[in-house]
């Protein structure tokens, strides 16, 4: 499918990135890299796309394969702003919240125990797990209704937990614009939620 050659000469990537092997000879379409930076990078596509489209979506696994060749398309022009694996994490959120748009998914989905992340014997405790999943299932009621930068920022913060400096290095924009989106994507979620006080007491929690 693709001719191997050099990465592109704007390609960069962090020395010390554990992804960065494998990342540079992906972006230069080396079958044997690409087929190992897909392994490498698989579990966390998936978790992207299962925690915005909901585990029990039945898109899930062609938003997947839609994630990583967008991935793919995408890497040659990586220039190393963030590791390798918040890039991949960028591209497969924008690709879920994008096929969200296109289904009109609008039922509220709660996470998957099994997460691919999940340590029975040594993660939260059933209430805050439970506190998590809603605030979740709310913002991904939301992010349909966002504009993308705002939809993408609380995606990244709230759904995913990237703080804002990640978000800044993923996104290539200043922190305080990240942080000014965040806010604005925050008042719009608290505004759309203002007739369940329950659901809203569970947001205040959300930084």
């Amino acid at each position: 499918m693709f001719t191997p050659k050099p990465p592109p000469p704007h390609f960069h990537v962090r020395p010390d990135d554990p992804l960065a092997d494998l990342a540079r000879g992906a972006a230069g379409r080396q079958p044997r890299a690409i087929e190992a930076f897909v392994m490498a990078t698989g579990l966390s596509v998936v978790r992207v796309v299962r925690r915005i489209l909901g585990s029990h979506c039945s898109e899930v696994d062609d938003t997947v394969q839609e994630a990583t060749f967008a991935v793919l398309e995408a890497l040659p022009g990586f220039r190393g702003e963030c590791t390798v694996l918040h890039f991949v994490c960028r591209v497969a959120t924008l690709t879920a919240m994008n096929a969200r748009r296109r289904a009109q998914i609008r039922v509220q989905v709660a996470l998957s125990t099994d997460d691919v992340e999940s340590h029975a014997s040594e993660g939260p405790s059933p209430m805050s797990s439970a506190i998590e999943s809603r605030r979740r299932e709310a913002c991904r009621a939301l992010l349909d209704e966002l504009p993308p930068a705002q939809a993408e920022v609380l995606a990244l913060h709230c759904v995913l937990g990237y703080t804002i400096e990640e978000i800044s290095s993923a996104t290539g924009s200043p922190p305080n614009t990240v942080r000014g989106r965040l806010v604005t994507a925050k008042t719009a979620l608290r505004e759309r939620l203002a007739a369940d006080e329950d659901l809203n007491e569970t947001m205040r929690g959300v930084s």
